[in-house]
């Protein structure tokens, strides 16, 4: 005691030691995020693709294809009440097919192709890209703004049933999907 006053030694230096430990975080994140922007802008995805994941790839249910390649233009509307219209489509196996995706709300919205598996890769890959925009090469994506339009085309090569959803942040789970059904063609 000094002076009727207990000394307390440890409480002093707990403050020192936890200021020290907080700069160490802080600079070990402003070192990771650097890199990350390093990466974003060299071109480069500032995540690693998640395991399944098929950008730039084939799907078993089809594939990409150039404009000039459509036999016909599927018009479909991005809307703020979380839906597109028509939400559900159907398309022949072997037709290629020009999706053109008008947004005519507000909000940003994306229209994405795919199976059960690739919708979940794709909301994941969202969540951990914050909402970030496609990438050119994920050709079975589009981030489409308010008021704009984006096209995709596609070939579609085996009968079945696919999705279509937005994986802006909570839309698909508000119910923004639909379902897109192929057709054997015969």
């Amino acid at each position: 005691m000094t002076g009727g006053r207990p000394v307390h030694r440890r409480c002093s230096l707990t403050i020192p030691v936890l200021l020290v430990g907080l700069v160490v975080v802080m600079t070990a994140c402003a070192a990771e995020a650097d890199t990350a922007t390093d990466d974003m802008i060299e071109g480069e995805p500032a995540h690693e693709e998640a395991e399944g994941e098929t950008h730039g790839e084939d799907f078993a249910w089809g594939a990409p294809a150039d404009a000039g390649e459509a036999t016909r233009t599927i018009e479909i509307e991005a809307a703020d009440d979380f839906t597109f219209d028509p939400a559900d489509v159907e398309v022949e196996a072997g037709e290629t097919v020009t999706f053109q995706v008008t947004n005519v709300g507000q909000l940003e919205h994306d229209f994405t192709l795919g199976d059960t598996a690739t919708q979940e890769a794709h909301a994941q890959e969202m969540m951990e890209m914050d909402g970030m925009a496609h990438g050119a090469d994920e050709t079975n994506a589009l981030t489409i703004p308010p008021g704009d339009t984006g096209e995709m085309t596609w070939t579609f090569t085996q009968p079945g049933e696919i999705l279509i959803g937005c994986h802006v942040a909570g839309h698909y789970e508000a119910g923004m999907r639909g379902a897109l059904t192929i057709t054997d063609g015969s």
